[in-house]
């Protein structure tokens, strides 16, 4: 009899320490985020209101782009397991730094830390996405990857639900250690993971001139290597269709999320927004884990990659449009809900597949910097749209028009990337199958 699991766990056995090792590494790394997320947003939208927060969103890009070169730096000096370890305790250390500094916050603390709580999403998830594009085959990406990009909303769920159970009892100060704590574990992991590719040769070993690839870009500087995925985004129409797909989606969020912030202004106390916050996105990420482990494989290996693209964009411009007509807090919450809930989960599953079919400096240099400076780029626009139509007076309802229009254009972008998806994917496995023959 078949099993009616095989239907969305489709792995090998072999595969499974590795796949539980992804799993809990991109678990620990959602689950820091979302921890540090309602810490750095109450915080900051209580001391200085959401409308600041905008120029403080504004700052994200310049931070952004500094990211991309530490990145990029990073990628041309050290293997992809040591470009974790560096970002994995580059983090823990900043956090040991806020422990102490948000003790008495003052402006440079609050402010940093807003810029942290971003960077961290930014860098170790293109960091995790790149690692598992790296190992992965086409064949594995689309059955592993609903399982392992479960390990993100798992991780956003526990993370959110630790934030929400114990911001009380042990405040920011002992959150702050325990996402320290998952840092070091992120280390652990991918310690363990590269040893066990090395033993079981199941997953793509580190290429063999990796080494002297390293050599070379040791030579070049920093601004020269962040520019490499520039030029690489620009020359390929296929890597232009994800940063499309990236730039809609954050352009839109911004717009989503300060619609959000706008009415919880109403509410009054520090831990009071911090709590309604932790409630919102504990909903989201129960969104996220439904959709993660009951439709993403599912969806993936039965109808391709074009649905699984598409869900994010169809619900945007559902709950946009609710939005529009009735403006309310709980209609906003709803915004958020939609928007982490299907962001966290099929979207960023698909969107990272995509670089499967890529080359290597495809999919560190040109994810760095579309997940990065790209991301951040399209945020800033979003947030200047906001602010320019805050002066001539538009009411927060109308700005969803911002929201329909980027989500056709992201629609747009997805149909044609996932068809690109597809050629690639169908010439790969032809290599890959010529290759075995030869091998034979």
């Amino acid at each position: 009899m078949k099993n009616p699991l095989r239907g969305i766990f489709d792995f090998d056995r072999r595969e499974l320490p590795v796949v539980l090792l992804l799993f809990f590494f991109f678990f620990l790394v959602i689950a820091v985020f979302q921890i540090l997320k309602p810490l750095k947003n109450g915080l900051f939208v209580e001391r200085y209101g959401a409308d600041l927060e905008l120029y403080a969103k504004l700052g994200n890009i310049a931070v952004a782009a500094l990211g991309v070169l530490f990145f990029s730096w990073l990628y041309g000096k050290l293997r992809r397991d040591q470009l974790i370890y560096a970002l994995s305790g580059f983090f823990l250390a900043c956090f040991g730094v806020f422990i102490w500094a948000l003790a008495n916050p003052e402006a440079w603390s609050i402010w940093s830390f807003y810029f942290l709580g971003d960077l961290e999403t930014t860098l170790m998830v293109a960091a995790f996405w790149a690692y598992a594009t790296d190992l992965c085959s086409t064949d594995q990406a689309k059955r592993l990857f609903g399982v392992v990009g479960g390990g993100g909303v798992i991780g956003g769920w526990v993370g959110i639900s630790v934030a929400k159970l114990l911001l009380s009892e042990i405040g920011m100060k002992g959150l702050l250690a325990l996402s320290a704590g998952f840092m070091l574990a992120v280390i652990v992991l991918t310690a363990v993971t590269e040893s066990l590719v090395q033993k079981t040769r199941q997953f793509r070993l580190p290429s063999r001139d990796q080494a002297k690839k390293a050599g070379t870009e040791a030579q070049r500087s920093q601004l020269g290597a962040a520019l490499d995925g520039a030029r690489l985004v620009a020359s390929s129409p296929y890597l232009l269709a994800i940063v499309v797909i990236m730039g809609s989606y954050e352009i839109a969020s911004q717009v989503m999320d300060y619609q959000f912030k706008l009415q919880t202004q109403a509410l009054q106390g520090v831990q009071n927004t911090q709590a309604f916050m932790t409630n919102v996105y504990f909903f989201a990420n129960l969104l996220s884990v439904i959709v993660q482990f009951f439709l993403v494989s599912l969806i993936m290996r039965k109808f391709g990659i074009k649905p699984a693209l598409l869900v994010l964009p169809v619900a945007i411009l559902a709950s946009s449009t609710g939005f529009m007509l009735y403006p309310t807090l709980i209609i906003s919450s709803l915004l958020v809900i939609s928007d982490n809930g299907f962001n966290y989960s099929i979207q960023q599953t698909a969107r990272e597949s995509l670089y499967v079919v890529t080359s290597r400096d495809e999919k560190y240099k040109a994810r760095a910097f579309t997940n990065m400076f790209v991301q951040r780029f399209a945020k800033g626009i979003g947030i200047v749209g906001v602010l320019g139509l805050g002066v001539i007076g538009l009411a927060a309802r109308w700005l969803s028009v911002i929201t329909i229009l980027a989500m056709v254009a992201m629609i747009a972008a997805s149909i044609y990337a996932a068809r690109r998806f597809a050629t690639r994917s169908a010439e790969e496995e032809q290599r890959e199958a010529a290759e075995l023959t030869a091998a034979r």
